[in-house]
């Protein structure tokens, strides 16, 4: 009979086909974190509901609420592929009520939308420079507020998603987690910052690992720099570079950098907005702005990158 944890791997196998790079790895920590370790050897037809309700049970006591439930829905899929491959008759998965266990507390990604208080940010932020920084981490790290996108999508970027010709960055759907080609029109700052990472391009990555190794730098490259500057968690996440954005350009922002919030009344069409943030709209009219508001983000994100200039010499 065969193990859960072989059964797992099949699964996982067939899975990963339709997942990002990204996602295949953190799915499969979870599962070889919390999972296999305590039922992986155990014969597929021997996991019984106790097992798993007592390793979910570990999770909710370390904290790991939203883990849990990830865990748990992973698990369900697993058993499922064993009763299609007739390794078991039912799931033992599904007799778990999981609305015994504790419910996950909504955190939003720690972000700052003052102007002050985005500007005292990126004064300490440029004049912070530490020695272990890579030439990688330190130009994904300047581009993540310019370019409005998700720290994965900033990392993972490669040589063949970059027109400098046409001045704008394609990312594949692929890569996208509305699963929709996503266009990044570059602001002058941004062309200027992937121009410097060609002189160092040795594959296909914009921001390759280290010689020797594979793949591109990782979300918490940037996470650590952003944490060895000083700034606390509570006051930025990767993340909160697009709710910064999202708030500014919705609320307004000064063309002259003003520090001042009744001097930022620049406001930009939340449309406009909402299509470069890459957020899902798939209805008929999501379609048609997908094409018509290009000429406008453009604008939007070159005014975006001079106010970040702007606002982080006024402090």
């Amino acid at each position: 009979m065969k193990t859960f944890n072989e059964v797992y791997t099949s699964w996982h196998n067939i899975k990963k086909n339709n997942w990002t790079d990204e996602s295949v790895v953190v799915s499969d920590n979870l599962m070889t974190n919390h999972v296999i370790r305590v039922i992986g050897n155990k014969p597929v037809n021997k996991v019984k509901p106790k097992m798993i309700n007592e390793l979910l049970e570990s999770m909710d006591d370390k904290g790991l609420v939203a883990s849990r439930k990830k865990a748990y829905s992973k698990i369900v899929s697993v058993l499922n592929l064993a009763i299609r491959d007739e390794l078991i008759d039912f799931n033992p998965a599904s007799s778990i009520d999981t609305s015994f266990y504790k419910k996950a507390k909504s955190t939003p990604r720690a972000t700052s939308v003052n102007p002050r208080d985005i500007s005292k940010i990126l004064t300490i932020l440029n004049n912070n420079h530490h020695h272990l920084q890579t030439w990688q981490v330190t130009i994904a790290f300047k581009l993540l507020p310019y370019m409005m996108a998700r720290p994965i999508e900033v990392v993972g970027m490669m040589w063949s998603e970059v027109n400098f010709d046409d001045k704008v960055i394609i990312i594949p759907k692929e890569r996208m987690k509305s699963d929709r080609e996503h266009q990044i029109p570059m602001s002058k700052q941004v062309y200027k910052l992937l121009k410097q990472a060609e002189e160092h391009r040795f594959n296909e990555y914009v921001f390759p690992a280290t010689r020797g190794c594979k793949g591109h730098i990782s979300t918490n490259a940037l996470l650590l720099r952003l944490r060895r500057a000083g700034i606390e968690p509570n006051q930025l996440s990767n993340h909160g570079w697009r709710s910064m954005a999202s708030t500014r350009l919705n609320e307004g922002i000064n063309s002259k950098g003003s520090l001042k919030s009744s001097d930022n009344k620049d406001t930009f069409d939340f449309d406009a907005i909402e299509i470069q943030l890459a957020h899902k709209d798939t209805s008929q009219r999501g379609i048609y702005n997908h094409a018509a508001y290009f000429e406008s983000r453009r604008e939007m994100m070159q005014s975006w990158a001079d106010y970040l200039d702007k606002i982080s010499n006024n402090s």
